[in-house]
């Protein structure tokens, strides 16, 4: 199984949330240049990228629907 990001729902969350690319790095403690290359496809999401998505946007374990797509 592969886990691979929902690029539109990301970047609506973001828009909801009035995030560009450096206030979301600044909430999930990484670089801009990490945001940059998942939302160009450069980039795949592991765990510790996942939690911090997850964190960033106040979800829990219950809504990873909403930001990942299993695939295989």
């Amino acid at each position: 199984m592969k886990i691979r990001l929902n690029k539109l729902e990301l970047e609506r969350m973001m828009r909801q949330n009035g995030d560009d690319v450096y206030s979301l790095a600044g909430r999930m403690e990484v670089a801009p240049s990490t945001i940059y290359r998942i939302l160009n496809g450069d980039r795949g999401v592991g765990s510790q990228l996942i939690a911090k998505l997850l964190l960033a946007f106040e979800l829990s374990e219950k809504d990873f629907d909403k930001l990942f797509v299993l695939s295989q």
